[in-house]
């Protein structure tokens, strides 16, 4: 029987996180492995995809930023009500606060020495205006050429113990992939 994995995430940065980070994760647990990015889909559109993921009995994660919801809870109320239930809360994943605290979060000492940016000791509520005020003046403003660099040294087990949501994730996969 063939084990398929779904990540729909909310865009591009969180594409590309997602394929150089978790993928090749995934991939040792699962035969097929599909990042796709839903921000430019309609509500119908990824409904459907969600439907058809169900209809495979393929495992799937649906993962969003908070935004400017208060907490976790309401956030994901907010996402399983705008795809009219069909999105599982089991299946949700909410990245407290953007997914570029999940980028520093990976990021050990010596390579913020490189960088020559702040070693972060957690980076749960790193927002976008944070991360670019972090940015080395030798990128260019090229937001993601910098986040390229910062995934080339990710580490997972840091990531884990530097930011709470990333750390649910990898916990919520790891249980996903164990079932059978």
């Amino acid at each position: 029987m063939y084990r398929w994995m779904h990540v729909l995430v909310e865009g591009r940065d969180d594409r590309e996180f997602f394929d150089v980070v978790i993928k090749p994760i995934l991939q040792e647990r699962y035969d097929y492995v599909q990042v796709w990015e839903y921000a430019g889909a309609t509500i119908e559109k990824r409904i459907g995809y969600v439907k058809s993921i169900q209809a495979m009995h393929a495992d799937y994660v649906f993962v969003a930023d908070i935004n400017t919801s208060p907490c976790i809870t309401q956030r994901k109320g907010h996402l399983i009500d705008g795809h009219k239930n069909m999105i599982d809360p089991v299946y949700t994943v909410v990245v407290g606060k953007e997914i570029e605290s999940w980028y520093m979060a990976g990021v050990d000492d010596q390579a913020c020495q490189e960088f020559g940016i702040a070693s972060l000791p957690h980076t749960d509520d790193v927002t976008k205006e944070q991360f670019r005020s972090l940015m080395p003046k030798r990128f260019n403003d090229s937001v993601s050429d910098f986040m390229a660099a910062l995934l080339k040294g990710f580490r997972v087990d840091l990531a884990r113990r530097k930011n709470r949501s990333f750390c649910y994730l990898m916990d919520k996969l790891e249980a996903k992939s164990k079932k059978v």
